[in-house]
């Protein structure tokens, strides 16, 4: 009965003034939405379960290569698949494969679809069940077996109406007639974006058998997951795979020296990049959330100061000090909780915008959205609040002398000692964090700044790009596809505001692109294995020329040599430093192991270095070899325009449709987009930091303004005596802004000290910028000064206006 009652008076107390309760309410709300809305990304990501049984059991099973220059989550090879799978006790099962296209021309216009090819196992090792039918089973995909597929939520839905009967209808893939027998769950996907050959997650599965001779040891190229025994840890597994590694480099020498095995759990696949960034966000954030607390704390210090004759008379009256604090901390409750559902609503707003600023791999197979744990943490999130800015300001607004409270022209109306010092904690504290958040946002700023100004190596403006991959049932020929792709150029090239044409099989910033080892003629073989590679690329004559990378040595491919093999190959520098080093390149003999029967090429061009995978990245070394040297179906075209190159889209198409009217086009973007998409993860962290620290910047110079004011308003007859008594302008200012800044630079010595230690946890997020980089700290120090000493200013300005009759006469 006491509740209601308390929450009746609050409700009253609070709607007499509006505008303390609307800025209070505002406040809060801006911190707790901010709060909701990262935290349900950090659920999505990191806390919600996988869409898979026993998900903490699932782990990615790699190729560990770094000894040899590659990397710890590298492809991995079937042979040695087959070995692993054979020779682990800790694992219950694994399963192997890779994504690539596939062509669908029924149930529709010709479409080109991301299909994943895997081993019948693998959902039995996800632990997965379709909603629809059946998944595979041992024998799909054997000679002689129905050619079947199974389809993905999404693309049921869009291509197939979510008709309840799909199971058993013939769809036509690949110019093959397929039979459909299941339909995954919605929020099923396995897209390691990192190694995939495709840019989008699979919407079509299709069994895969592996041959004796795929398991030969030649070539990298297949993914595998696998299923821990229960009980098994990881590191216990991990030290297994460490000792099979060790056997299988003694038995192949020539293929498995220096590589070693990987194990990633699948959920750190998914989120190992950006989870210290999701961490540093929910951490700001709550930064931002302790900062609003403190600006309505200091509201109600001051509020409770001026109810203080109210509160002597009713404890005057019989009430206790817990029942004055219980009816304050009620009043606290109801602005948080009217906070948090405000905060509610800008959060589910504000969660599509975080989505739509996230880079596109950033979720895996997570869904973002306002779901039960998501409003659970909000209304943890909004009681928490209101104890923490509810009770100090309640605890001290009790502290009063009843006799002194109740005459009627006390001198304590401003408050006490405690008070003045409560208020200006908050404040220092309040510049404090907001200072942490300016450093980190402008340690961002700086990185995103140089990652930006990187020099990819090719000019990247007014390029499209265009995906086809040739079906091999119909261009069942090398001759036949290389002409299809030399004709396209050609008839690319007449389309008007066109400057150049080329073509290459892995489009940098699009995708990982084939990696092998090399040997120079003439040299032996180091004893311990190969120690030289290369990454391999495939292109046309004019690749070069189309994407503006310069020509450093040598010569370029001739019209002959991208029409029929020469064996001929062009270098990029980083491949003629490693590889031959201190040596002239220009005719040179090396065999690259990319074929069945490897035959060597003659370098016969040295192109400059350019950025293939990340700005941030190293150059890798780097061969391209003519499209007849190694036939691949499937090429980019890059396509440079005069002006902006979105608007060739449609005509482009429309060369490829006249060549081949059942031809599906792939991926149609442009360059500019390809290298923005490279860096969204770090425009993501910064934008949404630098967001955070500038509503920190702004709660706190608006915490700092409301609270000069009030002890400006306070200090009124003060003012008015020192001016009587010969004071001037210039001392009553210097008397105000000394104390606001006093409160500032404890607040930025204190700041200082967090962030010196704190930003050293971005250290991972950061390009070529240290956590401790002397000129951010110097540029945000005196831009939080400047900030605080106008909060500052504009009260102890109007302190200067006061006239002296007028202040004495004051109360």
């Amino acid at each position: 009965m006491q509740l209601i009652q308390d929450i009746r008076y609050a409700l009253r107390g609070l709607l007499k003034r509006p505008a303390f309760t609307l800025v209070s309410v505002i406040t809060l709300a801006l911190g707790i939405g901010a709060s909701t809305a990262i935290f349900s990304v950090v659920h999505a990501v990191l806390l919600r379960s996988l869409p898979y049984s026993s998900a903490d059991r699932l782990v990615m099973v790699w190729e560990d290569t770094h000894q040899t220059g590659g990397r710890t989550d590298n492809v991995i090879n079937l042979g040695n698949f087959f070995d692993w799978k054979e020779q682990s006790h800790t694992f219950g099962d694994m399963a192997a494969f890779f994504d690539m296209s596939a062509k669908l021309t029924s149930d529709g216009e010709p479409e080109e679809v991301p299909s994943q090819i895997a081993t019948p196992n693998l959902f039995s090792v996800l632990g997965v069940s379709p909603i629809i039918g059946r998944t595979f089973s041992p024998d799909d995909g054997k000679p002689n077996q129905p050619d079947v597929i199974v389809l993905s939520y999404g693309l049921w839905q869009r291509r197939f109406g979510g008709d309840q009967h799909v199971v058993g209808r013939h769809v036509t893939m690949n110019n093959h007639e397929v039979t459909v027998i299941g339909v995954l769950p919605s929020e099923f996907t396995l897209h390691i974006a990192k190694r995939s050959m495709s840019s989008k997650p699979a919407e079509i599965f299709r069994p895969w058998q592996i041959s004796n001779q795929m398991r030969q040891r030649q070539g990298r190229f297949a993914m595998a997951v696998g299923r821990l025994k229960p009980g098994v840890t990881l590191p216990e597994a991990q030290a297994e795979m460490n000792t099979i590694a060790a056997r299988l480099e003694k038995e192949y020498p020539d293929f498995d020296t220096k590589t070693g095995i990987s194990l990633v759990p699948l959920r750190t696949q998914f989120t190992g990049e950006i989870r210290r960034a999701l961490l540093i966000l929910l951490g700001a954030v709550g930064f931002v959330l302790l900062i609003a607390c403190a600006n309505v704390a200091n509201l109600l210090l001051a509020r409770g100061v001026s109810r203080q004759k109210e509160f002597a008379l009713r404890a005057a009256l019989g009430a206790g000090r817990s029942r004055i604090v219980r009816q304050l901390l009620t009043e606290s409750f109801i602005l948080a909780m009217a906070g948090g559902g405000l905060g509610l609503l800008l959060a589910w707003q504000g969660t599509d915008l975080l989505v739509s600023l996230s880079p596109p791999e950033l979720f895996g197979p997570s869904h973002v959205g306002i779901n039960m744990p998501v409003l659970f943490f909000t209304m943890g999130v909004s009681l928490v609040t209101g104890i923490i800015f509810g009770l100090a300001p309640a605890v001290e607004a009790t502290r009063f002398e009843l006799s002194e409270s109740l005459k009627e022209g006390g001198k304590n109306i401003g408050g006490g000692v405690r008070s003045h010092r409560l208020r200006g904690t908050f404040v220092a504290a309040e510049f404090a964090l907001a200072f942490v958040l300016l450093i980190g946002a402008g340690l961002l700023i700086k990185s995103f700044r140089r990652l930006q100004s990187v020099d990819p190596g090719f000019n990247a403006h007014n390029v499209l790009t265009m995906t086809v991959n040739l079906p091999g049932w119909k261009y069942d020929t090398d001759r036949k596809t290389i002409d299809f792709f030399k004709q396209a150029v050609s008839q690319l090239q007449t389309l008007p505001d066109v400057q150049a044409v080329g073509a290459i099989n892995t489009l940098p910033f699009n995708g990982p692109h084939a990696g092998t080892d090399v040997q120079i003629e003439g040299r032996p073989k180091p004893p311990s294995g190969p120690e030289l590679s290369t990454g391999i690329c495939v292109t046309d004559v004019n690749y070069f020329r189309a994407m503006k990378i310069p020509l450093r040595e040598g010569r370029l491919f001739s019209e002959q040599e991208a029409t029929e093999q020469r064996h001929v190959v062009v270098v990029n520098e980083t491949f003629a430093r490693e590889n031959l080093p201190g040596e002239d390149p220009i005719g040179k003999r090396v065999t690259i192991d990319m074929k069945n029967e490897n035959v060597p090429t003659e370098i016969i061009g040295v192109v400059a270095d350019s950025k293939h995978l990340a700005l941030n990245g190293a150059t890798e070394a780097m061969a391209y070899w003519p499209h007849p040297e190694l036939v691949y179906s499937s090429m980019t075209f890059i396509v440079r325009t005069r002006g902006e190159a979105t608007n060739l889209a449609a005509s482009a198409r429309n060369v490829i449709h006249a060549l081949d009217p059942q031809q599906p086009i792939g991926d149609v973007t442009t360059m500019d987009r390809l290298l923005a998409k490279s860096i969204a993860s770090s425009r993501f962290n910064t934008v949404l930091l630098m967001v955070f620290a500038f509503v920190a910047l702004a709660l706190a110079a608006v915490g700092t303004y409301g609270v000069m004011s009030y002890a400006v308003t306070q200090r009124t007859p003060e003012f008015g005596i020192r001016m009587a008594l010969g004071a001037g302008t210039l001392d009553v200012l210097r008397l105000v802004l000394k104390r606001g800044m006093t409160l500032t630079i404890i607040g930025v010595l204190f700041g200082l000290g967090g962030a010196l230690a704190l930003t050293r946890l971005m250290t991972s997020l950061l390009f070529e910028v240290k956590p401790t980089d002397a000129m951010t700290f110097v540029v945000v120090c005196l831009s939080l000064i400047a900030v605080a000493l106008l909060a500052c200013y504009i009260p102890a300005r109007r302190a200067t206006k006061v006239s002296p009759l007028v202040a004495l006469r004051y109360e």
